[in-house]
């Protein structure tokens, strides 16, 4: 929902002889765009938005659902109209048609309802899967290059070495390789011939 989306569906209701000018405001009394002559006092707005988030949801309590209510005073008229959980308000004169300013802001409300709809509440994510721990094999080829790094002897001949008598390349060991026993004891085995002692 953005301001200027909302200030181009009021504007042809501004437009309107007689509208002196238009606002929406939500559930809190905030006003989400306005659209009146800077002779107006700009606080005006904001004070009625709070005084239609106070007392607004009142009138459905009193007379069931409200479409819309039009409020005359000296100085003009007030038309409101609920659009979903804010307000659509527009101060025209005292002398304006009442009936083409309520027409065309029942036309625009389905439109600006879609606009000030509150949005979905957001879903609880699905808690992340807890990290798999490394297999047996991929821990053991991890003690081998410790040992390796350890006694300063040539990584790729002892890895060679290894990898030979073992039948297996430590390359190809990985985190996710599954774990077999058979594999893992020629693995020692082959790493305990060639390091010399047990990894």
């Amino acid at each position: 929902m953005s301001a200027e989306a909302i200030g181009a569906l009021l504007a042809p209701l501004n437009a309107v002889p007689g509208v002196v000018g238009s606002m929406v405001c939500g559930e809190q009394g905030k006003v989400l765009a306005a659209a009146f002559p800077a002779s107006l006092d700009p606080g005006t707005p904001a004070r009625a938005a709070r005084v239609l988030a106070d007392h607004g949801g009142g009138l459905a309590a009193i007379g069931g659902a409200v479409s819309a209510f039009t409020l005359r005073f000296a100085g003009g008229r007030l038309l409101v109209r609920p659009v979903g959980p804010a307000h659509l308000v527009v101060l025209c004169t005292p002398t304006a048609n009442p009936q083409p300013v309520a027409l065309l802001a029942a036309a625009t409300a389905p439109r600006l309802e879609r606009l000030v709809a509150l949005p979905p509440r957001p879903t609880a994510a699905a808690p992340a899967p807890a990290p798999r721990a490394p297999g047996r094999l991929w821990q053991l080829v991890q003690r081998i290059e410790a040992v390796i790094a350890r006694k300063r002897l040539d990584p790729f001949r002892t890895r060679g070495a290894i990898s030979m008598a073992a039948g297996v390349g430590l390359r190809a060991i990985d985190e996710d390789t599954p774990d077999d026993p058979g594999l893992q004891a020629k693995l020692e085995a082959a790493a305990k011939a060639v390091l010399g002692e047990a990894p």
